[in-house]
């Protein structure tokens, strides 16, 4: 089947990145002496969000250590109780892990706990020979490992805040006031939540401890113990690593719940353009391109740079560069006899930089016929005929009623094709005599439609599509 005329234009569709949030990351516990000597309990509430949508996540069942057990409550508002219970008989500080899962996509999130212990009670002192009463038995030592950040931030290019975190043990008497104890810490690092690599310990009773933050970890466990040694916990935090970002919907799950980086989208609203022309010059006109990117779900600012392969009678401008509604205008007069060609766009983003390509083309008129010569003179000679017109170019335009640009999978646009004859648009019948508009999808060789315009719905696009409407006779 002929093809007269054809245009294109690409359809995108955006999806918002995952958080998963603990209303409570960690637990000190209150103990006995040596075990928690009470049965105790706590409700942590999962929260999802899709973007800056809250969605209702799904939590699977916990993993627990010996002496500790959970339970996944109902949702209520989109929130998902988890109710974690420690045993009287739990000896040692430790985590559960929650497994969340929005969309097909799991995240595993941790809750750590540790545990106070109280100092033994003093014996009490002996009778003295004259009767007199023993001495009162010392009061019991609680014992705190207080860590100055409870969690260090990544940023998306690898650097930490802070650099460095700084461990403090306090020690407090009966109803006194808490004061610096000198004992034992032991630091430990890992890179996938489950292999811990001790990275320091004390060789020598001390009460505070500064330590630099290493790269390539997403967690740090810090321990306190009785001086002297490293037999006798005290108490124990781990801090996470949070990374800046939104997980890709296909990136690995990050053990402590950092949400991936964002991805970056740049697209120009119009990647080709056909100007009308005579037979061989361009009518006088412009057209202004927008350059729309996305980081995420979430559309920022672009700047353009020095636009690039401008020729004689083309010229090209700025508008609003710096701004989320930057763009450029290309300008063509009668002097522009180039049939084709592309400019090139380079775009910065964040920092990041890309390039976009603009192609053009002159939709020519097709020249007059040459005059029939003159018959030769005489009393019989008949005129020459005039010779007939050139035939007119076709050129074709796509619309659309709501932008090229799908979020998250929602919302709906109509393409709508013009199409223009010798420059002026033709519909109804005289676009009937001309031939049948059908549409196609990613270079298909199928119509998915066919007449002028064409309902594009955002389930129809998986992340991006191309339809092309062809003027076939």
């Amino acid at each position: 089947m002929a093809v007269k005329s054809s245009d294109q234009i690409t359809v995108l569709d955006l999806t918002d990145g995952y958080s998963i949030m603990l209303s409570l990351d960690a637990i000190s516990l209150n103990g006995g002496v040596s075990t928690l000597g009470t049965s105790q309990s706590v409700t942590v509430n999962v929260t999802a969000y899709k973007g800056g949508s809250k969605v209702v996540p799904t939590v699977e069942t916990p993993t627990c250590p010996t002496n500790v057990s959970a339970s996944v409550g109902s949702a209520s508002d989109s929130v998902v109780p988890v109710t974690i219970t420690f045993a009287a008989a739990l000896a040692a500080a430790g985590k559960v892990t929650i497994p969340v899962s929005v969309d097909d996509i799991t995240i595993n999130k941790e809750f750590a706990f540790g545990i106070a212990f109280k100092g033994a009670t003093g014996a009490t002192g002996a009778t003295g020979a004259t009767g007199a009463t023993g001495a009162t038995g010392t009061a019991a030592y609680s014992y705190d490992l207080i860590v100055s950040h409870a969690a260090v931030a990544k940023d998306i290019s690898g650097a930490y805040n802070p650099t460095a975190i700084t461990l403090t043990a306090k020690r407090l008497q009966g109803t006194g006031s808490p004061a610096n104890y000198s004992g034992r810490f032991k630091i430990e690092t890992t890179a996938d939540n489950s292999t811990w690599t001790a990275a320091y310990t004390s060789s020598a009773n001390e009460a505070t401890k500064s330590y630099t933050v290493p790269a390539g970890i997403i967690a740090i466990r810090c321990s306190l113990y009785l001086a002297g040694g490293t037999t006798t916990l005290l108490d124990q935090q781990t801090v996470p690593i949070v990374s800046d970002g939104a997980t890709g919907a296909t990136g690995a799950t990050g053990e402590t719940g950092a949400t991936g980086a964002d991805a970056y989208t740049v697209v120009l609203t119009n990647e080709s353009h056909s100007f009308a022309a005579g037979v061989s010059a361009a009518v006088a006109a412009n057209i202004t391109v927008n350059v729309v990117a996305y980081k995420g779900a979430t559309q920022v600012a672009a700047t353009i740079g020095t636009i690039s392969g401008q020729v004689t009678g083309l010229t090209t401008s700025l508008v609003s560069n710096g701004t989320t509604s930057a763009g450029f205008k290309v300008t063509v007069t009668t002097s522009l006899t180039t049939k084709s060609g592309t400019l090139t766009i380079p775009v910065t983003v964040d920092g990041k930089s890309f390039t976009k390509t603009f192609s053009w083309s002159l939709a020519l008129t097709g020249a007059t016929g040459a005059t029939g010569a003159t018959g030769k003179t005489g009393a019989t000679g008949a005129t020459g005929q005039t010779g007939a017109d050139g035939e007119d170019a076709i050129l074709i335009a796509i619309t659309t009623s709501n932008g090229n640009i799908f979020k998250n999978n929602s919302g709906t646009t109509t393409l709508t094709a013009h199409v223009y004859v010798a420059g002026a648009e033709v519909t109804g019948s005289a676009l009937t005599a001309l031939g049948a508009l059908n549409w196609y999808k990613d270079g298909g060789s199928t119509a998915v439609g066919t007449g002028a315009s064409l309902v594009v719905n955002a389930s129809d696009v998986s992340t991006k599509a191309v339809y092309e409407v062809r003027l076939e006779a």
